[in-house]
């Protein structure tokens, strides 16, 4: 766990920076009709998770809204936990472009043998372009999960691109992107202060969806290929 709070820390450092010095990232291609970026990918979403972590996300994001209501602010129904993404999101790559009975066999190999997963959400950490809440795995089955898929998809035919971008280590949620200049940095770099240590809860998460997805995750724009219950140990 110290290696995930110090990817947390130097996360937010980083972005803190920036933000300060008026220096942050704005994503103008959210909502854009020509953003034709698709790709693949595993995921959990937080309110079908036990727990209530993603009714305290979204009180923190109706406050983040009073402040600096121009930014993108993910609903709750989209909250998710990526677990890996498999095909990057790219211009082009599209829905006929998988083999969903393939990709639905592959991934329920790759499941099978996984309990729930248990994570920790305390705190916030942000980059230049966006506000996350820190997870923090309670238990080895995320990262036993991750290992199985990279090993079922590097032994399939399969296309994928896992771990071209960067390998995922933590279990961060994205929650809101900014897309417009912000009114205040100065103020909104008080109100994440605020949340840095706070205790959104533990995720019990049971479900996972393997689905065809923009860059986004937004549910308008996704397509399940296969969703699977994660057995009780036993």
């Amino acid at each position: 766990m110290s290696d995930i709070n110090q990817i947390y820390g130097d996360m937010w450092r980083n972005a803190e920076e920036k933000i300060r010095a008026g220096a942050y990232e704005m994503d103008h291609l959210i909502g854009a009709s020509d953003d034709t970026r698709k790709g693949t990918t595993v995921l959990s979403y937080l309110n079908k998770a036990e727990g209530n972590v993603s009714r305290r996300i979204i009180e923190f994001l109706d406050a983040l809204a009073v402040q600096e209501p121009e930014q993108y602010y993910y609903p709750e129904n989209e909250l998710h936990l990526t677990v890996l993404s498999v095909v990057s999101c790219v211009r082009g790559f599209m829905l006929e472009d998988v083999d969903q009975a393939t990709y639905q066999a592959v991934f329920n190999d790759a499941v099978k043998s996984i309990g729930p997963l248990e994570i920790q959400y305390r705190g916030i950490t942000a980059s230049p372009g966006c506000v996350l809440v820190q997870g923090f795995p309670l238990n080895e089955q995320l990262h036993q999960l991750r290992e199985n898929l990279r090993r079922v998809f590097r032994d399939s035919t399969l296309h994928s691109t896992i771990d071209s971008r960067y390998k995922i280590a933590t279990a961060h949620s994205t929650i809101a992107r900014f897309q417009a200049p912000l009114r205040n940095h100065s103020e909104l770099l008080k109100l994440l202060e605020q949340y840095r240590t706070y205790d959104f809860g533990v995720s019990r998460i049971h479900h996972l969806d393997l689905v065809f997805n923009n860059w986004y995750q937004q549910l308008s724009h996704t397509h399940p290929i296969a969703q699977y219950s994660l057995a009780e140990a036993g």
